[in-house]
């Protein structure tokens, strides 16, 4: 059972509050849990989410000002950390597209994309690549290996290895860029 309201938790946080913290955590975190594996389906990375976006209301929690509803600035700042997540992997624009349309529709109340087909069409355009640099974009971005290791597993030099990343990921974005839109006129109204 809560017994503050979140204007009055905002209040508490703006004055350290532990014990407010707390609450909020006890309040949100499940629910930015379900959103999060939305998009991540992975339970270690939605939880990493979540963690995070409650670091980061704590970090800037002098700053709530006129605050009636922590609800929507959670899910906000959620939502900025998926799209960090998914940059970091893959390097492009696309899932914040993704997260937008899934936002809008789920205003509208319309059915979720599956994650697993944005996922599909990723991986089907990442072997429209070059054989390398195909292989260097999976390593360093599913493996999350580093350049380093790259070059030295694949016995090229570690420039060679930045270059094609480079160029995988700007054909992969240039690949990516043509699809998402057609993805978006299917499925928002």
């Amino acid at each position: 059972m809560f017994i503050h309201s979140d204007r009055q938790l905002v209040e508490l946080l703006r004055h350290d509050s532990q014990k407010a913290f707390e609450e909020v955590f006890r309040k949100y975190s499940k629910e930015l849990y379900v959103y999060s594996m939305q998009f991540t389906k992975s339970a270690e990375e939605a939880e990493e989410i979540v963690h995070d976006a409650f670091i980061r209301l704590w970090n800037n929690r002098d700053k709530l000002q006129d605050v009636d509803s922590l609800r929507p600035l959670l899910f906000q700042i959620s939502k900025r950390q998926l799209i960090n997540a998914f940059r970091a992997r893959v390097n492009s624009p696309v899932f914040e597209e993704y997260v937008e349309v899934n936002d809008y529709r789920r205003s509208e109340g319309v059915s979720l994309l599956e994650y697993e087909e944005l996922l599909r069409l990723v991986q089907h355009n990442i072997q429209q690549l070059p054989r390398q640099q195909r292989l260097i974009v999976e390593k360093a971005k599913f493996e999350e290996l580093s350049p380093m290791e790259i070059a030295k597993d694949m016995g090229i030099s570690i420039q060679t290895v930045r270059n094609q990343l480079s160029s995988g990921l700007k054909r992969l974005r240039e690949l990516l860029s043509d699809t998402i839109p057609l993805i978006m006129l299917l499925f928002i109204k």
